[in-house]
């Protein structure tokens, strides 16, 4: 799926690199067990949100927990866990917030704001970000 991101490059404040990870995100609403688990792709992330898409949107103001899996994330990281190799493991978690919505070829596309997450994990988000935008020449 593309995305136009030249539309909205001058507003971004982060670098958003297409990808197409796995997400899987649930409504934080008590009771949190009562809403599906959202399984989704991306469309793009960035160190800021993420663009997911959906079969139906979510309310702008929505909170949501994020669980982004990004291959190659623990080579970024400090410490024990950047030798630590396994694909299958490595996720970015995160609290997000919806801030839009829009139709686009037959989904939905979704703009999360990231509220919270661990902040080696979002240090490490922006170095693979930053890795992968330099490799393709951005």
């Amino acid at each position: 799926m593309e995305v136009d991101h030249a539309a909205s490059k001058d507003k971004r404040q982060y670098a958003r690199l297409p990808r197409p990870y796995r997400v899987q995100a649930r409504e934080l609403v008590f009771p949190i067990a009562r809403h599906p688990v959202i399984d989704s792709g991306a469309a793009d992330i960035s160190k800021g949100g993420i663009c997911i898409e959906s079969r139906s949107p979510l309310p702008e103001g929505t909170r949501l927990h994020l669980s982004v899996h990004v291959p190659l994330l623990n080579k970024f990281r400090s410490g024990f866990f950047k030798v630590y190799e396994n694909d299958a493991e490595q996720t970015f978690e995160a609290i997000g917030e919806v801030t839009w919505a829009r139709p686009q070829s037959g989904v939905f596309l979704m703009g999360v704001k990231f509220l919270d997450a661990d902040e080696s994990s979002v240090e490490a988000l922006g170095k693979l970000i930053d890795k992968a935008m330099e490799e393709i020449g951005e």
